[in-house]
């Protein structure tokens, strides 16, 4: 089996040797630039499995702004290193396409940790069900896209699969902000919640037929959400 491969974009030359040397010692193959447009041209074409994106980029250009151009052409893992100095908030950096950040000062086996875990989840093969049917599309959970009744194909990031994935797996069950959230980036959950709130409005997108009235990624008031599906068909939507 190949190695994952990395890029790394932005922050000073030390601390992208540092993180580079780090990630070889885990396995990885990983590449440096100091500027964000050619590193998020090379991690769009598909030799790679994860962008990590200092917020302190060599170009002086926003690190919201290499998220969405990464995004916009890729759905390659992408993690923020994220400083104080960025005027960007977590919830922006996720609404321009970031799965994950760690703040500096960070601890690198935290980091290294975040990175084991989105590639983990990103590359999950699927479920002992793999596809859900539903009466107007299909959510293909091994190769993480749904396709509409149109035929139009959505593919999904490695965090909104990840959040799909937690609530398809146990139907018409609620799932807390606090546990969802939890699960998702392995922090308290505590501070996630608004991170959270995003993830679903970019999947409803992807999911519903009308985003602003789901009927598949429901809101339980003052609880969290559900994943609604008829339990009379339950059994008979989820295909081998």
């Amino acid at each position: 089996m190949s190695a994952d491969r990395i890029m790394i974009a932005g922050g000073s030359q030390e601390d992208r040797r540092n993180l580079r040397l780090a990630l070889e010692m885990d396995g990885y193959e990983v590449t440096e630039a100091g500027t964000s447009m050619p590193a998020a041209d090379a991690a769009c074409s598909g030799s790679h499995d994860l962008f990590i994106i200092d917020s302190a980029l060599d170009d002086g250009s926003s690190v919201c702004g290499a998220c969405r151009a990464t995004r916009a052409a890729s759905n390659v893992g992408i993690i923020v290193i994220h400083r104080d100095l960025s005027k960007a908030t977590p919830v922006d950096l996720l609404n321009a396409g970031a799965d994950d950040y760690v703040r500096v000062p960070y601890v690198m086996s935290e980091l290294r940790a975040r990175v084991r875990a989105l590639l983990r989840r990103a590359a999950r093969p699927g479920t002992e069900r793999p596809h859900i049917v539903l009466h107007d599309r299909t959510i293909n959970l091994k190769a993480h896209k749904i396709q509409g009744p149109d035929g139009r194909v959505s593919h999904l990031t490695p965090k909104e699969f990840q959040v799909l994935q937690c609530l398809v797996m146990q139907p018409n069950m609620p799932k807390t902000h606090h546990s969802l959230a939890q699960s998702i980036w392995q922090r308290d959950g505590k501070g996630e919640v608004e991170y959270m709130r995003v993830v679903i409005r970019q999947l409803r997108r992807k999911l519903e037929p009308d985003p602003d009235n789901p009927r598949y990624i429901v809101t339980e008031r003052s609880v969290g959400y559900r994943f609604d599906l008829p339990s009379a068909n339950t059994e008979r939507s989820f295909a081998h």
